[in-house]
C-alpha cells in the first residue's frame, strides 16, 4: 500500500504553480515583443516598398545614360563619315565628363547592389528562422 506525503505533493504543486505564474509572464513578455515584431515587420514592408522604387530610379538613370552613350556614339559615327560637324575642341571635356559620369554610376550601382545583397540576406535568414519551428 502507498501511502500519501501530504506535504511533499503540496511543495511540488506550489513549486508547480510558481512554474506555472514563470511561464505565464514570460509568454506574456513574448506576445508583447512578437507584437512589437509584427509592426517592425510592416515598417519593414514599407522600406521594402520605398527600396523597390529606388531600385527602378537607379533602373531609370541606366536606361538613360544608355540612351545618351547610344547617342553620343551615333554622333561621333556620323562625324566619322564626315555627316556632323560637332565642335572637335569640345570633344575630350565631353568624353571626360562621360568618364566622371560613369565612375559616379558605377559607385552608385555598387553602393545598391551592396546594399540589396545585405538586405535581401537579413530577410531570407528571418524567414528561415521563423519557417524552422519553434
Amino acid at each position: 500500500m502507498n501511502t500519501l506525503d501530504y506535504p511533499t505533493l503540496r511543495r511540488e504543486h506550489q513549486g508547480a504553480e510558481r512554474d506555472h505564474a514563470t511561464w505565464l509572464e514570460d509568454v506574456g513578455r513574448w506576445q508583447t515583443e512578437h507584437r512589437r515584431a509584427i509592426a517592425m515587420l510592416a515598417q519593414v514592408q514599407t522600406a521594402l516598398l520605398e527600396h523597390e522604387a529606388a531600385l527602378e530610379a537607379h533602373a531609370e538613370m541606366i536606361r538613360a545614360r544608355e540612351l545618351e552613350i547610344q547617342r553620343h556614339t551615333r554622333e561621333i559615327a556620323r562625324h566619322e563619315r564626315g555627316a556632323s560637324e560637332i565642335d572637335l575642341e569640345l570633344l575630350p571635356d565631353s568624353q571626360h565628363e562621360f568618364r566622371v559620369q560613369h565612375e559616379r554610376a558605377r559607385e552608385a550601382h555598387l553602393r545598391v547592389q551592396t546594399h540589396h545583397a545585405l538586405v535581401t540576406a537579413e530577410i531570407r535568414h528571418v524567414f528561415e528562422r521563423l519557417n524552422a519551428g519553434m
